[in-house]
């Protein structure tokens, strides 16, 4: 009897939560889920999305009005120049658990894209560009975890751009295979 109420006691006190919730504001309601997941919105966000279906992400990307590339600086390119590099190189937009390890300084964060040649990974730490970088991770397509040497290449307040060497041609059709596939 006594697991019957526990778990009616469980359920009790979700209920109320939910309730309580429910009558929340919007406003009260984004504060709590601030709370919950510690701030950190965007990881989150994008969490939600990489589950979206297709579909969804299109809905989505329509009640925005914009693209989500949109805060990349503008780049030009000279049409007349072989361009070959960018379809060779393409990113995949994903959300990876990845542990940093710079200047004996360790993190944990989520690599936000990824491209055979690096990667972008979010941190509000700031970082010295040419700093070297070793980071473990694993893809969902491949079950062993990663452990590459970087450089950062880039640092600002959304995170840093990591350029990978060392790669080996195992490694970099791992990346690539993960890139190219629907997960």
């Amino acid at each position: 009897m006594a697991g019957i109420d526990s778990q009616y006691g469980k359920y009790h006190v979700t209920g109320r939560l939910f309730n309580l919730i429910n009558t929340l504001p919007p406003d009260k309601q984004f504060i709590l889920f601030k709370q919950l997941i510690k701030g950190n919105v965007k990881t989150e966000l994008f969490r939600l999305i990489i589950e979206m279906s297709e579909e969804e992400k299109l809905r989505l990307l329509e009640q925005l009005g914009e693209l989500p590339y949109e805060e990349e600086p503008v780049r030009t390119i000279d049409l007349d120049i072989d361009e070959s590099f960018m379809r060779e190189n393409p990113r995949k937009i994903c959300l990876i658990p990845v542990t940093c390890v710079a200047d004996d300084r360790s993190f944990k964060s989520y690599i936000i894209n990824i491209s055979t040649l690096g990667a972008f990974i979010e941190t509000n730490d700031q970082f010295t560009i040419g700093q070297e970088i070793e980071m473990t991770f694993k893809l969902p397509s491949y079950t062993k975890a990663f452990k590459l040497n970087g450089r950062i290449s880039r640092s600002g307040p959304k995170g840093i751009g990591i350029k990978f060497h060392g790669l080996t041609q195992l490694q970099q059709g791992v990346v690539r295979s993960f890139i190219v596939g629907k997960q």
